[in-house]
Protein backbone atom coordinates (compact mmCIF):
# COMPACT_ATOMS: atom_id res chain seq x y z
CA UNK A 1 0.00 0.00 0.00
CA UNK A 2 1.11 3.68 -0.48
CA UNK A 3 1.91 6.03 2.36
CA UNK A 4 2.50 3.54 4.32
CA UNK A 5 5.50 3.07 6.22
CA UNK A 6 6.65 -0.59 4.86
CA UNK A 7 6.17 1.02 1.25
CA UNK A 8 9.40 3.40 2.73
CA UNK A 9 10.90 0.93 4.01
CA UNK A 10 10.18 2.42 7.64
CA UNK A 11 12.68 5.22 6.93
CA UNK A 12 10.49 9.11 8.15
CA UNK A 13 7.73 8.83 10.51
CA UNK A 14 8.08 8.14 13.95
CA UNK A 15 11.45 6.68 15.02
CA UNK A 16 11.80 4.05 17.16
CA UNK A 17 14.33 5.65 19.33
CA UNK A 18 11.74 7.88 20.40
CA UNK A 19 8.93 5.28 21.18
CA UNK A 20 11.94 3.75 23.60
CA UNK A 21 11.79 7.06 25.01
CA UNK A 22 8.72 7.22 25.54
CA UNK A 23 8.12 3.96 27.06
CA UNK A 24 10.76 5.18 29.11
CA UNK A 25 9.06 7.43 30.79
CA UNK A 26 5.92 5.70 30.69
CA UNK A 27 7.44 3.08 32.96
CA UNK A 28 9.10 5.50 35.40
CA UNK A 29 5.57 7.08 35.70
CA UNK A 30 3.91 4.15 36.28
CA UNK A 31 6.80 2.78 38.86
CA UNK A 32 6.10 6.20 40.48
CA UNK A 33 2.64 5.26 41.29
CA UNK A 34 3.09 2.15 41.98
CA UNK A 35 0.66 0.69 39.09
CA UNK A 36 1.83 -2.70 37.17
CA UNK A 37 3.13 -2.62 33.62
CA UNK A 38 3.67 -5.91 32.95
CA UNK A 39 2.52 -5.35 28.84
CA UNK A 40 4.50 -1.90 28.57
CA UNK A 41 7.74 -3.39 30.49
CA UNK A 42 8.13 -5.95 27.37
CA UNK A 43 7.13 -3.33 24.57
CA UNK A 44 10.08 -1.63 26.51
CA UNK A 45 12.22 -4.39 25.93
CA UNK A 46 11.52 -4.91 22.54
CA UNK A 47 11.97 -1.27 21.20
CA UNK A 48 15.06 -1.35 23.06
CA UNK A 49 16.33 -4.39 21.44
CA UNK A 50 15.86 -2.89 18.08
CA UNK A 51 17.36 0.18 18.95
CA UNK A 52 20.37 -1.77 19.63
CA UNK A 53 19.99 -3.73 16.55
CA UNK A 54 20.69 -0.35 14.66
CA UNK A 55 17.15 0.34 13.86
CA UNK A 56 16.27 3.48 15.93
CA UNK A 57 15.56 5.60 13.00
CA UNK A 58 13.29 3.48 11.51
CA UNK A 59 9.57 3.99 12.10
CA UNK A 60 8.56 2.60 15.25
CA UNK A 61 6.05 0.38 12.80
CA UNK A 62 9.20 -1.65 11.68
CA UNK A 63 8.67 -3.84 15.18
CA UNK A 64 6.52 -5.81 13.02
CA UNK A 65 9.56 -6.90 10.57
CA UNK A 66 12.58 -7.06 13.35
CA UNK A 67 10.69 -8.60 16.32
CA UNK A 68 8.80 -11.22 13.95
CA UNK A 69 12.32 -12.61 12.39
CA UNK A 70 11.98 -10.38 9.23
CA UNK A 71 9.38 -11.38 8.26
CA UNK A 72 6.43 -8.40 6.99
CA UNK A 73 3.59 -10.45 7.71
CA UNK A 74 2.16 -13.65 8.82
CA UNK A 75 1.16 -16.58 7.46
Amino acid sequence: MEGVPSSRNYTGGFASKLMAKDLNLAVASAKEVGLKFPLMSQAQEIYAEICKDGHEIEDFSCVFRHHYSGKDEFN
